[in-house]
């Protein structure tokens, strides 16, 4: 009598568990961390064409893994920070940076990550910086000015003394080549793109 009273009021309250998540309740999701080195498969949301973009741009990746419930309807956005037209024996080049994941829940999260890709050549400018500093007069090299972009850091080669500051520490990016002389980069929305994770990422 006992044991099915007990499992009487167990149904009890999974019926009334189920039914506001039935009724469009938002269900709560434990925090998950995802390791360094954790691929996690996008999509390119629009068209990118390199004779259209300029410094600054932004783009977004949108995840379609389906071995993470958790990052669903998720996208990670990434900022153009260098454009190269191609020009005689030079290829067209794009540089980019991945720096924020925007998840489901509308929160903003820091992101470091790369992509992986046999086109894509990564960067880091965090490293770029830390070298950046080393430069001095003692060496032949002229001290430098950088001045802030939006999502970058640019160095200006000059006299006087030097206004370097640090760019954000933990994103990283990657440099796009044409496959030919003399043509563009194009790569079209829906495209796969494998992002990894350089750093550990917890959500949400």
């Amino acid at each position: 009598m006992y044991r099915t009273s007990l499992i009487k009021a167990a149904a009890v309250l999974l019926a009334a568990a189920i039914v506001p998540t039935a009724a469009g309740a938002t269900t709560l999701v434990p925090s998950q961390t995802y390791k360094s080195g954790t691929k996690i498969a996008c999509v390119l949301d629009e068209h990118l064409d390199s004779s259209k973009l300029a410094y600054g741009d932004k783009f977004k990746l949108r995840i379609v893994d389906p071995n993470f419930p958790a990052l669903q309807g998720s996208h990670i956005v990434g900022y153009i920070t260098d454009v190269r037209q191609p020009h005689g024996a030079d290829r067209a080049r794009v540089g980019f940076m991945l720096t924020s994941i925007h998840l489901s829940n509308g929160e903003k999260k820091s992101i470091s990550a790369t992509v992986v890709s046999k086109r894509v050549v990564p960067i880091n400018p965090s490293a770029q910086y830390a070298s950046r500093q080393q430069l001095s007069p003692m060496a032949g090299v002229p001290y430098g000015t950088v001045t802030p972009g939006p999502i970058a850091w640019q160095m200006r080669i000059g006299n006087g003394p030097s206004s370097v500051q640090s760019p954000a520490s933990q994103n990283l990016g990657g440099y796009v080549y044409a496959t030919s002389n003399g043509a563009p980069i194009v790569v079209n929305a829906g495209t796969p793109v494998t992002v990894e994770l350089s750093a550990s990422l917890t959500v949400p």
